[in-house]
This record gives C-alpha cells, sequence and structure tokens, in this order.
C-alpha cells in the first residue's frame, strides 16, 4: 500500500451540514478501500481566482494508505461532485506527511524547532 495526499476545495456559498457531509463522503470511500492517517480540515479560505463565479472555498486535506486503485475512484467521484471546486492527489510525497498543527494555530512543535536550527546556521 502506498501513501497518498488528496487536497480538495468544496464549495464555501453551500451550508454547513452540506459542507461537512461532503468531506464525510470523501472519509467513508477512503476508509471502505484504504486507512485513513489523518485528516485536516483548514477552513474557509479566500481562493486566489473564482472557480466557478465563486470566490470561497473550504479546504481539507486527507491523508492515507490504500491500493492504486482508490485515488483513481476518489477523484472520479469528484469530478462529477459540483460542490467540490478542485482538487489534487500526491502520492509517495517524499516530505512524507507533515506534522498536526498546534490547537492554537502556532506552527508544529517539530517545524519549530527546524526554524531555530536554519536561523541559526548563519
Amino acid at each position: 500500500m502506498k501513501q497518498y495526499e488528496t487536497v480538495l476545495v468544496v464549495d464555501a456559498m453551500i451550508p454547513d451540514e452540506s459542507i461537512a457531509s461532503e468531506f464525510e463522503a470523501v472519509s467513508k470511500l477512503i476508509e471502505s478501500q484504504g486507512k485513513i492517517i489523518r485528516v485536516d480540515r483548514w477552513g474557509k479560505r479566500r481562493l486566489a481566482y473564482a472557480i466557478n463565479k465563486r470566490s470561497h472555498g473550504e479546504y481539507g486535506a486527507f491523508y492515507y494508505e490504500a491500493e492504486s486503485a482508490l485515488p483513481a475512484e476518489l477523484e472520479k467521484r469528484l469530478r462529477i461532485n459540483e460542490n467540490v471546486l478542485r482538487w489534487l492527489t500526491v502520492a509517495e510525497n517524499p516530505c512524507g506527511i507533515p506534522p498536526a498543527p498546534a490547537a492554537d494555530g502556532s506552527p508544529a512543535p517539530e517545524l519549530a524547532e527546524k526554524k531555530s536550527d536554519e536561523e541559526g546556521d548563519d
């Protein structure tokens, strides 16, 4: 099984319950054929450019392990879903899965340590 990372943008103009159900549907599909490692909900953000006349999107990232058939099935379902504006799947990210952010929004402790080490190399 390979590790995958799928980031998707859901239309933020639909009701919050519908947004949650879109993310839940993706989670259920992944769990049915693979194993979810972590799900990060990034919240509502302004898009860099309008997509289907929408200016905001709800972002989320799914980190999971699965066979190679799952990403193709997932993208097939996302393609026909009108509420999903964009998505991107990356297989075997060479950087690995990023550490989970802290609850207060500050960077993860592992990232803070690396950043301080890099600043001290001057």
